[in-house]
Parts: C-alpha cells; sequence; structure tokens
C-alpha cells in the first residue's frame, strides 16, 4: 500500500509540474492549435505522442545515470541552441507562407483513411521534432527533470515510469483542451480570427527561432 502511495505521490507531483510548464506558451502550444483546425480534438493526444516518445528516451537515460550528459555552455549547448533555432524559424515561416490558404474546414483530411493516417503521422513526427528541438525542453530536462526523475527513484524501479505517466498527462490535458477549443469554436471562430491567431503564432516561433540562433552564437563566445 505504501509503494501504491508513494507511486501515486511522484505521478501527481509529475502533473502539477508538468502542467506548471504546459501552461506557458511554446512550440508544442503552437503545434496543437494549428493543426486542430484539421484534426480536431486529436491534434492535442497526436502532438502529445510525439512529445512523450522524445520524453520517453529522456527519462529512460536519467534514471540510468546520464542526468550529466548536457552540460551548461560550450560547443554541445551552441549544437542544441541553433538547431533548435532552425526548426522553430522553417516553422514559422512555413506557417506564415500558408496562411492564405489556411482554413478552418473539418475536412482537410478527407479522401482516404491513408492519407489521414499519413497526416496524422505527420503530427507526431512534428511534435517530436519541436520537442527536442527546443532548446528550453533539454534545459527543463537537464535540471529540473532530472532532479524530479532522480527523486522518483526513491519509490522503486517503477517511480521513473510514475513519473513519466504524470508528466505526459499533463501535456495530454493541456494539449487536448487546446484542440478541443479550437475546433470546437469554428461556429464563433472565424476565418479572419483564426488567420489572426495562426500569424502571431508564427511570429512568434520566428522571433523565438531568433534568440535561439543568438543564444548558440554566444555560447560559442
Amino acid at each position: 500500500m505504501d509503494a501504491a502511495l508513494d507511486l501515486f505521490a511522484v505521478s501527481a507531483v509529475a502533473v502539477a509540474v508538468g502542467l506548471s510548464g504546459a501552461l506557458s506558451p511554446g512550440p508544442l502550444t503552437v503545434l496543437a492549435i494549428r493543426e486542430a483546425a484539421t484534426h480536431g480534438v486529436r491534434a492535442g493526444p497526436l502532438a502529445t505522442l510525439g512529445h512523450a516518445a522524445a520524453e520517453a528516451a529522456v527519462v529512460v537515460a536519467l534514471a540510468l545515470g546520464l542526468d550529466a550528459t548536457l552540460g551548461e555552455g560550450g560547443p554541445l549547448a551552441a549544437a542544441i541552441a541553433f538547431a533548435g533555432g532552425a526548426i522553430l524559424v522553417l516553422l514559422g515561416a512555413s506557417m506564415l507562407l500558408r496562411l492564405p490558404r489556411a482554413e478552418l474546414a473539418a475536412d482537410t483530411v478527407a479522401g482516404g483513411g491513408s492519407r489521414a493516417a499519413a497526416s496524422a503521422g505527420r503530427v507526431v513526427l512534428l511534435g517530436l521534432l519541436v520537442s527536442i528541438g527546443n532548446p528550453y525542453w533539454a534545459i527543463w530536462w537537464a535540471s529540473v527533470g532530472a532532479k524530479l526523475t532522480a527523486d522518483s527513484l526513491e519509490a522503486g524501479a517503477a517511480g521513473p515510469a510514475a513519473f513519466y505517466a504524470g508528466h505526459v498527462l499533463s501535456d495530454l490535458l493541456w494539449l487536448t483542451l487546446l484542440a478541443w477549443l479550437v475546433h470546437s469554436g469554428r461556429r464563433w471562430f472565424g476565418r479572419r480570427a483564426y488567420h489572426g491567431l495562426l500569424a502571431v503564432c508564427a511570429v512568434f516561433l520566428l522571433a523565438l527561432g531568433a534568440y535561439f540562433l543568438a543564444s548558440g552564437a554566444a555560447f560559442l563566445r
């Protein structure tokens, strides 16, 4: 019973800490909002799945004692910043280029199950890419995430799994809620408002990407 309570406590802490990060606007939030027009509520779970795949590898690595892999500053930090900045700039530019053709129609993936499946797979892949390409994600896992994973080991071998489950649950809840709000709001969320939201998100990604690129250059000085 005590072990079960310990695992529950680990998961509860993970959900609370995860929500504190998920509620802050970021590339994954932008992805869920953008893809909700096409995939509806599914955009949240799809984006979460890609994000969770990246985090599974990190939790396993940390649980095996690799929390010191990422150092502060230097070439490694610069490489992470450059890669992340490039991905964010590309995503932001892609959103701006697609803006004139962007629609809120829910049937944009109609035309066959294979096409819909391929489109869904693209969202999962983007969820993975925007996660590993976000330097703040790497920094969080190299610091806060490493500490929480280490603490979860006190609950036994199942501790990291409980921490991971709680952390992913927080992302799933928030991203699914966002996707539902965007999708269900099509009745009152018009094309102009949708384009405005996409434009704001695109500019946000471009600005964040530029900042990461500048950070990468600073790490090499």
